[in-house]
């Protein structure tokens, strides 16, 4: 394996007015008369003013820059190709010389209501982007070609050494808390009468009788799953809302066999780790279904499947209610029933979990192999550009 090997390189975004003018202004900085660098874009228009000031800051003018279509750029010119765009459709570029893709979200939030320093803020964020992808670019293009692959992912870099001895778990010694456990709710469906939302706040009412603290996630304004929305209040609300639980209940309506993208859509927006943090590993889970028709448990299994891959602790118990219409009284109540019968055992299961587990979460999920890749980790030396990759490289 060997480092890039470019004489001149083109970035490329819809508009040539703010990411590519400011890769290329960072990449001249940075690589000087040793490459080649262009920009240009499928619909060029002008070059941002916000996109001018951010570079200004760093001693970097592109008041002087003017933006071009991709269809002026010769092909032969070209030894290296990176696309910039997040949510659009990337220029097509005629030419064979290889891409690289680095989804920087567009900094013009012109759609916003925001002030000139927010607005300016955003093109700092991507201008800080660029740039430290730049750095690992220009510090492997002086890489020689014999470089091993295995420098550059900490958790294969970890099985170049003998693996390390295995030890006894050794169990926390950790008196059970009283206070009342903290769980967070959320259902599938925008509807404010939708029996998943019934059967959520039914379930929210045992476990406030049983001493929890429930707090609900209302998903009506949370946005689709795209690149550049973590700052929407939603978004926020969600995350800080799992963060803050301890254990979580999920009530979802069946659709089509499966989970409604109304659920899907509030999973996909809670990360399966924030920095350092993750916001679901070690929580207690508890999932239920309700039913148009007869008894189904393609929903609750599928939640079980989620709950698994978010690193959660899925209690053995769950609620699936059919024929839904049919266990509500008119002010929203679930009828007393066997199915309402197991819904407190659900909850009840789910309250005894959440204390036993919520003080000893760390030491359930604490895994062999994250120990060992961050002992990798910890012996890389910050300063290669190849140890960074996997952040703010490539």
């Amino acid at each position: 394996m060997s480092g890039p090997r470019f004489d001149s390189v083109l970035f490329l975004c819809v508009a040539n007015s703010a990411r590519s003018q400011m890769a290329e202004g960072l990449a001249r900085d940075l690589f000087g008369d040793a490459v080649r660098v262009q920009s240009a874009g499928s619909a060029p228009s002008r070059v941002n003013p916000f996109a001018i000031a951010a570079m200004r800051e760093v001693g970097i003018d592109l008041s002087t820059h003017t933006s071009k279509s991709v269809a002026t750029i010769d092909p032969e010119g070209v030894d290296l190709v990176v696309t910039l765009c997040a949510e659009e459709v990337c220029p097509i570029f005629l030419g064979a010389a290889p891409r690289l893709h680095w989804p920087i979200p567009d900094p013009d939030r012109k759609d916003e209501a925001l002030t000139d320093e927010e607005r300016l803020e955003h093109f700092r964020v991507a201008r800080d982007r660029i740039r430290a992808r730049l750095e690992v670019l220009r510090a492997l293009r002086a890489e020689p070609d014999d470089l091993d692959p295995r420098d550059f992912h900490p958790a294969v870099a970890a099985h170049k050494a003998p693996p390390p001895p295995l030890a006894v778990p050794a169990f926390p010694d950790v008196a059970l808390r009283s206070d009342p456990p903290k769980i967070l709710v959320l259902y599938g469906s925008l509807r404010e009468k939708a029996f998943s939302r019934l059967l959520a706040e039914e379930a929210g009412r045992i476990l406030e009788g049983l001493g929890c603290e429930v707090r609900f996630f209302h998903p009506q304004t949370l946005p689709v799953k795209a690149p550049g929305l973590e700052d929407h209040p939603s978004v926020v609300e969600l995350r800080e809302l799992s963060l803050w639980s301890e254990g979580q209940v999920w009530s979802c309506p069946e659709m089509h066999g499966t989970i409604t993208g109304v659920f899907k859509n509030q999973i996909d927006w809670i990360p399966l780790a924030l920095g350092a943090v993750r916001p679901t590993q070690g929580r207690t889970l508890a999932v239920m279904q309700v039913n148009g028709g007869s008894q189904s448990f393609n929903v609750v299994n599928t939640l079980r499947i989620l709950g698994r891959w978010m690193r959660m602790i899925t209690i053995p118990n769950q609620s699936s209610v059919p024929k839904a219409y049919q266990e509500f009284d008119d002010d929203g109540r679930m009828k007393d029933s066997p199915y309402r019968d197991r819904v407190v055992d659900v909850m009840e299961e789910l309250y005894k979990f959440t204390i036993l587990t919520r003080d000893r979460s760390d030491f359930l999920v604490d895994r062999y192999s994250e120990r060992r890749e961050a002992a990798a980790k910890a012996a890389l030396d910050a300063a290669n550009p190849k140890h960074r990759i996997g952040s703010a490289g490539l």
